[in-house]
């Protein structure tokens, strides 16, 4: 019952592309100003639902109410249009199956062939069967009228009150009080949404001035009601939010003008009603042809599980910030130890033009000397032959070994490269190591070598005045190849009072970098495995708890940490660096708290280590001024949240994460800041024993009571 209850009023807010059950709450209630159309539609969705729970669909998506929001159309608009009887009553019922079974193949069948969503084009079918059905094999007549009154309203402007019954239309109640309502729950559901409403009723109003002038209001009711549901589609919950929406949302509302009048002209000959059938169309070409453009920068497609059109904003742009360097591969440095960066991008020398995306290597001493002694000798250089190791795991596809190293000012102009190696790594990314020195290469051509594996070390071989060891990546096994640009997957660098963490990133001139050594440790404490069981015990100002986490994977191999308290986290630990992609549900758990505190954590120690993180802005602040930059955010965002993060390690080798994390606005919001402090205490035995957080009204602290692994 329980299920069926939630799976309703996920069902109602499904229709505005929203995931609040609060929001359904009002959307059934507002939908009993016509009571015997609000019923009807409660109606359709118990029985879609109903009939998901007996035939043992996905227990979630019918949560969710995917599987109902289709029977609340048909059903409400069936009640719409025709008068009741219990002949009628007993054929919406057998319909409403069929729309059930309509949405369920058409959904599946639109996102396994073209990646689309069904949207309510089941509704429609639904409907347009059921009105053939009734008007040519029963003679039945049915409600051609849209307005349903101004219920004493008179007074407001007639504009005014055709914007509202424009937005009730979308649940099949187009009269004022239904449309006020949705308007204002709106605003408090999404800023954007409510913004959305009002630049799409403005536009219809003027382009159907424009476009079809001699209309009646009943049209334009229903022009405008589809241009507002197309502008919930496109305007956040089905592309992502950004300045160009608006542009998109009035090419969309001159599309759903035309249709509208198109479909009008087409469907009387068959006495069909038009309804949603303009934002069907629009939306789902619009999407479709979006999919299959060379850049997607601009108008980027949904590509997760939906939220407000806000969420929507602040999980991409999170998601973006953190992770749009992310690649497939994740390589490494091909060198142990500390190096200096003495050429990178756009080089002084050469790296230039096609041959820009690529590194030169040395090492320097504490003076920032290359050399020992006079430097006349290759032998005073620090890095002449030191090991150089792979960078990612491969196949060796070409060896030179037979050129000599030059005298230190000396070049071979004959033999550019001089003794190099190239490894293939996939079917399109290589890597050359070049200027290695003579004889001593340890590998050969067709051999499979490991990550970090020595295959050489550094001369002075080919166009090398000194000797180092030239990197780049690159699209074949050509040697002297045009560069690629792709980033090494984690490495630190070295300023002159601290180390950051770098995570797919580019090495600059001049920057002393060094690859990540793990730490046992850290490594255990981190190594979250399927199926290990963690109980916490906690103190929220005050209240105290417990919490059981679980580490578990869903169908798609993504592991995610899971607490009894509705929460959950998701993991992506690879290799060196742990990362918290994901988080959902109760934000007064630990597990929130260990998001904040454990978003990216590096599994090496190094004294003076520093990184950073950023966090989605609908996850750390819930407060008023969160909303108020909601407006602006078509124009630009204007709060952010960071973390600032760093190791402590004591005498007795446990290791503390303290972090700082910070909210602040900027333009007409850089009054606004907070922040909070919090520590993550790692045992010296590699097991996570405390967890700290606390901020201006905040105070969180809890214990690992139990970390045992339960395999």
């Amino acid at each position: 019952m329980k299920l069926i209850i939630e799976s309703i009023f996920y069902s109602y807010s499904q229709i505005f592309f929203s995931n609040r059950k609060w929001f359904g709450v009002v959307l059934l209630l507002s939908s009993m100003v016509n009571p015997v159309v609000g019923l009807m539609g409660f109606a359709g969705g118990f029985i879609s639902n109903l009939a998901a729970i007996i035939l043992k669909y996905d227990k979630e998506k019918i949560r969710s109410g995917f599987y109902g929001f289709n029977g609340i159309l048909f059903s409400a608009a069936a009640a719409y249009f025709f008068e009741l009887t219990p002949f009628m009553i007993l054929i919406i019922f057998f319909f409403i199956i069929l729309a059930f079974f309509i949405s369920s193949g058409l959904e599946n069948l639109l996102a396994s062939l073209f990646n689309l969503p069904g949207l309510s084009l089941p509704f429609i079918i639904t409907l347009f069967i059921l009105f053939i059905f009734l008007t040519n094999y029963h003679n039945y007549s049915f409600n051609t009228f849209l307005e349903n009154g101004s219920f004493g309203f008179d007074f407001i402007p007639t504009y005014i009150q055709t914007a509202l019954k424009s937005v009730g239309l979308i649940i099949l109640q187009p009269n004022i009080i239904t449309g006020g309502i949705i308007l204002t729950a709106l605003l408090f559901l999404s800023r954007i949404h409510f913004i959305n409403t009002i630049i799409a009723l403005i536009a219809n109003y003027y382009l159907m001035q424009l476009l079809l002038p001699d209309s009646g209001n009943d049209i334009l009711i229903l022009s405008s009601f589809n241009a507002v549901v197309t502008a919930y589609a496109l305007g956040g919950s089905l592309i992502i939010l950004s300045r160009k929406t608006v542009f998109l949302l009035i090419i969309s509302n001159i599309m759903v003008i035309i249709f509208t009048g198109f479909f009008l002209k087409f469907l009387v000959n068959f006495s069909l009603p038009v309804l949603v059938l303009p934002f069907n169309v629009v939306v789902l070409s619009i999407i479709y042809s979006l999919k299959f453009r060379q850049e997607q920068s601009d108008f980027v497609l949904l590509y997760f599980k939906p939220g407000s059109p806000e969420e929507n904003f602040y999980y991409h742009q999170n998601r973006k910030s953190r992770f749009e360097e992310f690649k497939y591969l994740f390589p490494e440095l091909p060198v142990n130890g500390e190096w200096k960066i003495s050429q990178a991008f756009n080089g002084d020398y050469t790296h230039k033009d096609d041959w820009k995306y690529a590194w030169d290597f040395i090492i320097v001493d504490k003076d920032d000397n290359q050399y020992q002694n006079s430097g006349d000798l290759k032998e005073d250089y620090y890095c002449y032959n030191i090991p150089v190791t792979a960078p990612l795991e491969g196949e060796i596809v070409r060896v030179i070994d037979n050129v000599p190293d030059n005298k230190i000012g000396d070049t071979n102009l004959k033999y550019n490269w001089g003794n190099t190696i190239i490894i293939k790594h996939d079917k399109e990314l290589y890597s050359s190591l070049s200027h290695l020195k003579m004889g001593t290469i340890k590998v050969k051509k067709g051999d499979q070598i490991r990550k970090g594996q020595v295959l050489a070390n550094v001369g002075n071989s080919g166009r090398s005045p000194y000797p180092h060891l030239h990197f780049q990546f690159q699209l074949t096994d050509k040697v002297g190849e045009k560069t690629y640009k792709f980033p090494f997957s984690y490495y630190v660098r070295n300023d002159k009072n601290e180390t950051i963490l770098k995570s797919f990133d580019y090495p600059d001139k001049d920057d002393i970098v060094m690859n990540i050594d793990t730490h046992k440790t850290l490594k255990s404490a981190f190594d979250f495995q399927i199926g290990y069981e963690y109980k916490l015990k906690w103190k929220l100002n005050g209240k105290e708890s417990y919490e059981n986490w679980k580490v578990n994977v869903d169908i798609n191999n993504n592991m995610y940490i899971e607490s009894n308290l509705e929460s959950k986290v998701y993991l992506f630990p690879k290799e060196k660096v742990l990362y918290l992609t994901d988080f959902i549900g109760n934000k007064k758990s630990a597990l929130y708290y260990f998001y904040l505190l454990a978003s990216k954590v590096p599994l090496g120690y190094n004294q003076n280590l520093r990184w950073n993180d950023t966090f989605q802005i609908s996850l750390t602040i819930n407060k008023l001024i969160r909303y108020l930059s909601e407006f602006f955010l078509m124009i630009t965002p204007l709060l952010k949240t960071e973390g600032l993060y760093n190791f402590q390690k004591d005498e007795e080798n446990n290791f503390t994460i303290k972090a700082e994390i910070s909210s602040s606005g900027k333009g007409i919001l850089n009054f606004y800041n907070d922040s909070a402090k919090g520590e993550l205490l790692i045992s010296n035995e590699g097991k996570l024993k405390n967890l700290n957080y606390m901020s201006a009204n905040t105070e969180f602290n809890s214990e690992f009571i139990n970390s045992e692994e339960n395999l």
